[in-house]
């Protein structure tokens, strides 16, 4: 097998011993290899692409070995990875290789096929006496910032510990370590434990040097096709120096565009997070309390549940749990066998959520019992909704089904779905409607899971699907919007398409006060705007000024009362009172994407960040 890696604790912890006290960096020979990023396999052209890199990379004989930074596919589904499998297998040379974007939190699998195919997402190896580190920058929510989950952060503690501090380490990960990765700072604060050359990087597609506090950060120019030329670079390392070249095949090789020493002085200035596009909260804005809060172990993307005052909720170590948040302590947990994105729904005595491995569980929310679980043939990204007695979800498996709450028998199965949903469907006057990352919004017939219409966005790709949106049945319509940046109208029995507009950027975070006929929407330019429907098109009421700055994570308003409430990109929670059309208060919960929050009445919500903090907020103008 041409894929190579040592990842293996035991052996680095054994391999420590030995080294520590004792290690110096001896005079050695160039140590020369290859740095491939972004091949986006699945788009027309790329597969070749990359055959054609491979077959050139191994003609180089001084390459010793290849670093893959990440979007090996372009949208994650099991073919494209698949296939991105076979042609780096075809390496003549050991290759270590991490998730980027497009191959995790951008897959139909949340990142099980690439686990499966190559076994995880992080990597150790030494080379010639340099430790090489991959770790995984996610993201794990769509469209949320990146981040590095909190168990690799825990096995990268491990191994800083262990590292001998003279050893020479080079990093391998997607994103570069800036604002756009979530806890970039406490990766550099790691950088500077050890003897750190450089980070490698991709995600941008253009070659490019950062500096991270002293350390060279240098991202590799996409495999893509670009000037018609296909490209990589060859990076030679030796006892002073770091040299990196663009190779584009075909083409006689060039000069080294990045010459750097290896001996510069390093300093850590242990800067915060850069939020300065974000306007600060403002004194009659930070009216809010923090009743209770909660640090998990894993990252959680979703939005928690509430039974008879605990607080259950799933996380990405495949843990579901129940808490009391009274004493702040477990009451138990169950354990899946992959990630959980979905938001659990309770009803009665059971709560009820999907798993990405690909069973959908229902269990007693009192004590944690198994009650029923359906498999299916694909991961389960989706969340479930309850209505009439009945489970309506969708899986990556092509299948929306509709399960009996009691038995877990199923009732039907819609199988005409085209991609596949990431979100929950809306249910109301008998019709389901969902939308999935095949460009479609679909109603099915909620009786037999017929189809009753289904409409399809012809104008853009598939990175402007309705997926994460969760849609809004008000007055006999269907209210969507989706990364086009529109809100649209649909007549809820015909699926005729009725109104649109794009005067504000409103890309996935909608939602709906039925009681009011009332929409309410984060635009992706720092505003709340809300529009009536109570008459013949939607009418704009308001559009305020929140202050998050440039926000594009998918959480969408929730009501209670006259308050709207939903989080950001940036980790704030806000509270919008409507009547007096301003912000009522804003809370800092993390500097990671906020879920969608669940309101608890009383002016309490739970709020719950993607690096796993949980919190109950409650204004203070709130009564107990």
């Amino acid at each position: 097998m041409k894929f190579w890696v040592k990842s293996s604790l035991m052996v680095l912890l054994w391999s420590a011993v030995g080294m520590l006290g004792a290690f110096s960096m001896q005079r050695q020979d160039t140590l020369t290899f290859a740095v491939v990023t972004d091949t986006h396999i699945g788009k027309s052209g790329n597969n070749s692409g990359l055959a054609t890199i491979v077959k050139d990379i191994n003609q180089r004989s001084e390459v010793k070995f290849v670093l893959h930074a990440g979007d090996v596919s372009d949208f994650g589904y099991d073919d494209q990875l698949k296939e991105a499998k076979r042609l780096m297998d075809g390496l003549s040379m050991p290759y270590y290789i991490v998730p980027g974007n497009h191959d995790t939190g951008w897959s139909a699998s949340g990142g099980l096929i690439y686990d499966q195919l190559w076994k995880e997402q992080k990597f150790v190896a030494d080379v010639n006496g340099v430790r090489f580190i991959g770790f995984s920058t996610g993201p794990y929510g769509r469209m949320s910032r990146g981040y590095v989950p909190l168990d690799q952060m825990r096995w990268l503690d491990s191994l800083v510990k262990i590292t001998p501090k003279q050893q020479p380490v080079v990093f391998l990960s997607h994103y570069p370590l800036d604002a756009g990765l979530s806890n970039y700072n406490e990766l550099i604060d790691k950088l500077h434990q050890v003897n750190t050359l450089a980070v490698f990087c991709g995600h941008g597609h253009v070659n490019k040097l950062f500096n991270y506090d002293g350390i060279p950060g240098i991202m590799t120019r996409t495999a893509q096709v670009r000037s018609s030329t296909l490209a990589y670079n060859v990076v030679h390392l030796t006892a002073d120096s770091i040299f990196v070249k663009m190779v584009e095949v075909g083409k006689p090789d060039g000069q080294f565009w990045a010459s750097l020493p290896r001996s510069v002085k390093k300093t850590r200035t242990n800067a915060t997070a850069n939020i300065s596009d974000r306007t600060p909260i403002a004194p009659e804005q930070k009216q809010v309390q923090v009743v209770w809060e909660h640090q998990d172990k894993g990252n959680i993307v979703s939005t928690p549940a509430v039974w008879k005052g605990q607080i259950l909720f799933g996380n990405l170590l495949g843990e579901f749990k129940s808490i009391n948040p009274k004493k702040n302590e477990r009451n138990w947990s169950f354990k899946t066998g992959q990630s959980i994105y979905a938001s659990p729904e309770v009803v009665g005595n059971r709560v009820l959520f999907a798993s990405a491995d690909s069973a959908i569980y229902c269990l007693n929310a009192k004590n944690g019992k198994l009650l029923w679980r359906v498999t299916t043939g694909a991961p389960i990204l989706a969340s479930p909704v309850v209505e009439s007695g009945r489970v309506f979800i969708g899986g990556s498996d092509g299948i929306f089904r509709a399960i009996d709450l009691k038995t877990g028998e199923q009732l039907w199965a819609f199988t005409e779905m085209e991609g596949f949903p990431a979100s929950r469907a809306t249910v109301a006057e008998g019709k389901v409607v969902f939308g999935t990352w095949g460009k479609t919004l679909y109603a099915i017939n909620a009786n037999n899971g017929s189809l009753a219409w289904k409409w399809r966005n012809n104008e853009y790709s598939h990175y402007y699907s309705p997926a994460m949106c969760v849609p809004v049945i008000q007055n006999g319509h269907v209210y969507m919007v989706a990364p086009d940046e529109k809100l649209r109208e649909f007549d809820l029995m015909t699926g005729e398409h009725t109104f649109v507009t794009d005067r504000y950027r409103v890309r996935e975070s909608l939602g709906g006060n039925n009681a009011e006929d009332l929409l309410v929407a984060k635009t992706m330019q720092d505003s709340v705007v809300a529009w009536s429907t109570k008459g013949a098109k939607p009418e704009v009421l308001f559009n305020i000024a929140a202050g998050f700055g440039n926000d594009f994570s998918a959480s969408m308003p929730v009501f209670d009362g006259t308050t709207a409430f939903f989080g950001t990109t940036f980790g704030r929670v806000y509270a919008v009172d409507l009547v007096q059309k301003k912000i009522k208060w804003a809370y800092q919960l993390s500097y990671d994407m906020v879920n969608t929050i669940r309101p608890l009445g009383k002016g309490r919500v739970l709020a719950t960040s993607v690096d796993g903090k949980s919190a109950i907020l409650r204004s203070a103008s709130s009564e107990e």
